[in-house]
């Protein structure tokens, strides 16, 4: 998200705050990093796929794997 021009900061515990730096989005968003070991699962990227895109309108299709 940072190379999208979201500005990423740790909370406490596992909680990100993105909060739009450069883009022309209306609202941050929080994310949880997953734990104990830091993957992201099937379930976890299905879960921040429908939260960006209640809050943004993403989709996964916006985006390209490397």
């Amino acid at each position: 998200l940072t190379k999208l021009g979201v500005s990423a900061e740790k909370l406490m515990g596992s909680a990100w705050q993105f909060t739009p730096r450069t883009i022309d989005l209306n609202r941050g968003i929080q994310l949880h990093e997953p734990h104990p070991d830091g993957t992201v699962h099937a379930t976890l990227s299905r879960r921040y796929d429908r939260r960006l895109a209640r809050a943004y309108g993403w989709h996964g299709g916006m985006f390209k794997l490397k």
